[in-house]
């Protein structure tokens, strides 16, 4: 189950993005760009950072951005060319290394980047162990998801897997426990007390939801209580929802 995706080298841009990527200690960085305002600024931590990467910081005109990065992004004057940072940790080592209370979640479906970037962001937020995804039909590590986790990617490992259903099933067989997230569910969130030391939780795209065998390899299916007016929420927003809930009980329970 180790992840497979292309190993190409990508320009992340924005200040929390790249600067996550140069402090982290497992991220290969490749070339520095910035502008004389942005390296003012920032000096002292570009040139610290930089160091212990080995690359300087080349300083360089905003056309330059508009060379590299898609058109219209806000690069506020920072670039850097990464190698992709796929852990070489399959989720199994992820999981067992993971202490006594353990959360992953996996993502079914989701083909999004932006998405897929504040899902990063609000797992990081609640310490999440790992993120999954499927190798089939998910893209690989990119700048629009960087930019959208704001650093979130070089803190939780983003994992691919061959096959989710598996997955779940390795994961259970250790310990854990699964939950999916389904609009049509019987249970709400809010009736479960307790979700156990180790879960995985699964969040499906917004359209199809979860596929049927992963749903059920679901130990129990949940839905988010909310008004008749609207029946679905964009699934960041879902995420952000139900890994705070289940963060807030996971502390109640350890208390």
């Amino acid at each position: 189950m180790k992840p497979s995706k292309a190993n190409e080298n990508c320009w992340l841009y924005g200040k929390h993005t790249c600067m996550s990527a140069l402090r982290n200690k497992n991220r290969r960085c490749i070339e520095l760009l910035v502008t004389e305002n942005f390296y003012r600024e920032c000096e002292k931590e570009i040139r610290q950072c930089a160091d212990s990467k080995g690359i300087k910081a080349q300083l360089v005109e905003n056309k330059i951005f508009n060379d590299i990065l898609p058109k219209g992004v806000n690069h506020q004057g920072i670039a850097l060319k990464v190698a992709p940072i796929f852990h070489s940790l399959n989720i199994e080592e992820v999981a067992e290394s993971s202490g006594d209370s353990s959360t992953i979640v996996i993502l079914d479906q989701i083909t999004d980047t932006h998405n897929i970037g504040s899902i990063l962001r609000t797992s990081a937020c609640f310490n999440i162990d790992a993120l999954v995804l499927p190798h089939h039909h998910s893209p690989s590590e990119n700048a629009s998801i960087a930019k959208a986790a704001s650093g979130a990617l070089d803190i939780v490992p983003l994992i691919y897997v061959t096959n989710i259903v598996k997955t779940m099933e390795s994961l259970k067989k250790i310990g854990y426990w699964c939950y999916g997230f389904d609009c049509n569910a019987k249970e709400n969130i809010d009736e479960i007390k307790n979700f156990g030391k180790k879960r995985v939780i699964i969040f499906g795209s917004e359209e199809k939801g979860m596929r049927r065998l992963v749903k059920e390899s679901c130990d129990y299916l949940l839905k988010i209580p909310m008004s008749n007016v609207i029946n679905s929420l964009n699934v960041s927003n879902a995420a952000a929802i139900g890994l705070y809930s289940i963060h807030i009980k996971a502390k109640i329970t350890a208390n």
